[in-house]
Order: structure tokens, then C-alpha cells, then sequence
């Protein structure tokens, strides 16, 4: 493959390249399928000199072997979660043709992600009070974990992290230490995601995505709550509400809680949402 032939778009079978580029044709987003190592080496080295592109401006994020499942071609259309958590970052996705798979059974891939994207997720990602995750809403947070990126999620919210992952992702809560080690530093064909409630275990690791998802307010637990079960719930009953106790798993149990008193024992509204919040605390 020339350096004039790798920015062609046409039919290959050897390897083609995926990229995110911004509104002014700037490539944040670089990802390679090839038959072999050797090959994803060679047509990363020849996108990079066709587009004048320096490697020392991009940080490699995966790589590995990735099974090719029940997948016939590789394109734009064929990748459409990658397409779409680009889009959320405001990038477009481009190839340079369609990979066909005939006789295929694994592939060799890099993931590359320019140090401004970079920067811009670590920025996007860090704590700040002012700023809170809004259920129902856009989850600006989260939108990392679609790219396929490994990363160390403190979810002291209870959100599932699950319906935000790429399929072949691993989502291991509260590992040990020495588990993750050994995941980072072999060779996978996916990515990883911790999840934990104390992400001081995980600092020394060299994550590229560190999120921190915070309890939720007050006022925020009680919405959700009201919203599953029906009927308005007092913001008074949680004012003691440890901070830990605040996340959306727990908002699910007291609401199953909830209801479980009212059809089983016959209790009010009232009466079963007083009693439920005393389970749930422990209080009897």
C-alpha cells in the first residue's frame, strides 16, 4: 500500500483506517484494522506520513486482537457506536474504504487519540463541584467510555455502567489491585473498565479515562424516587440520608421496598414510604 493509496477510499482486504476529524478536518481519532500486527504497523506508519500527521501529537489508548464474530466488512455503517460517541464529541467518522472479512477470524488494531482529544476528555471527566451528572439528561461523562478506551469509573451515583460500554468491554467492580496490573500491562482486544466506590485503590494505575461520578443531591434522589413510584415523596425523609446511600441503586431497592409494603402488608403511601426509609437505614 502506496502513501498516495492509503487515503483512497476503495474495496481492501488487508486493512483499512478509521478516523474522527473535527469540523476543520483535523484527525483526533485514528483506528486501524489489519490482517496482522505487521500490517496494522505499516498502514498506520503510511496514513501518518500520506496526511503529514506526527505521531508524537497522538497517544495510543488500545491495541490488540479483536475477534472478527459474525461481521462480513468493516465500514463507516458497520461501526456505528464508534460513530455515534464520536458525533457526541463533535467529530465526524471517515474511512479510507471497506475491509472485507472472507475467511477472517481475528483482526490486529490500534486506537490512537490525539493529545487534544485527549485533554479534552480528562478535562470534560475531572471533578468539579458546580458540575453534576443529570439524569434524564445528556451524561457528558460517560460519553468516554463508548470510544473503547480503559478507565477507572468511582460510582458513588449507582448509574449502570453497562448500557454505556462497547460490547467487548470487561466492567469488573472492586478487582484486586493486582488483577488490574496484570489487564493493563498484557495485550487484550478490549477494553477495560473498573468500576469502585474508592478510587484512591486505582491512583497509581495509568488510566486513560479517570471518571468521578458524585452521590446524588438530595432533591435528586427524591425525584427519582417520586418518579418510580407514582405518587410525591417529602425531600425530608433523606436530609439524614447518608452520602453513600444517595445513588440510583439504592433509589431501585427503596422503591421495590416501597411498594413490596403497600401490596403485602396494605400500608398507606405514607405509612409504607416512613417505614421503608427505616429498613432501608436500618433504623428498626
Amino acid at each position: 500500500m502506496s502513501m498516495e493509496d492509503v487515503l483512497v477510499p476503495r474495496e481492501r482486504h488487508d486493512a483499512v483506517v478509521l478516523i474522527g476529524v473535527d469540523r476543520g478536518e483535523n484527525v483526533e481519532f485514528i483506528k486501524v484494522y489489519a490482517v496482522s500486527e505487521e500490517i496494522a504497523k505499516k498502514t498506520l506508519e503510511e496514513f501518518f506520513n500520506a496526511r503529514g500527521l506526527f505521531p508524537g501529537d497522538y497517544r495510543l489508548v488500545s491495541r490488540g486482537h479483536e475477534e472478527v464474530g459474525e461481521r462480513k466488512v468493516i465500514t463507516t455503517k458497520t461501526e456505528g457506536s464508534l460513530s455515534a460517541a464520536l458525533a457526541r464529541l463533535g467529530l465526524k467518522l471517515l474511512s479510507n474504504g471497506v475491509l472485507y472479512l472472507e475467511n477472517i477470524e481475528r483482526l490486529y488494531q490500534f486506537t490512537l487519540v490525539s493529545e487534544t482529544l485527549y485533554e479534552r476528555i480528562a478535562s470534560a471527566t475531572a471533578t468539579k463541584e458546580s458540575r453534576r451528572v443529570k439524569i434524564g439528561g445528556p451524561v457528558d461523562e460517560l460519553e468516554a467510555l463508548s470510544l473503547g478506551l480503559d478507565a477507572v469509573v468511582e460510582n458513588l451515583r449507582g448509574v449502570e455502567l453497562s448500557e454505556f460500554l462497547p460490547e467487548n468491554a470487561l466492567l469488573l467492580r472492586e478487582p484486586p489491585v493486582e488483577r488490574v496490573v496484570e489487564l493493563l500491562s498484557g495485550e487484550r482486544d478490549y477494553p477495560l473498565i473498573v468500576e469502585t466506590k474508592d478510587l484512591k485503590k486505582y491512583a497509581p494505575l495509568d488510566f486513560p479515562v479517570v471518571l468521578r461520578l458524585p452521590p446524588l443531591t438530595v432533591e435528586e434522589f427524591t425525584a427519582e424516587l417520586s418518579q418510580r413510584l407514582g405518587f410525591d415523596v417529602d425531600s425530608r425523609h433523606f436530609l439524614s440520608y447518608p452520602p453513600e446511600r444517595l445513588n440510583l441503586r439504592n433509589v431501585e431497592a427503596l422503591a421495590k421496598l416501597v411498594r413490596a409494603l403497600m401490596e403485602k402488608k396494605g400500608l398507606s403511601e405514607k405509612d409504607a414510604l416512613e417505614l421503608a426509609v427505616r429498613l432501608n437505614l436500618g433504623e428498626l
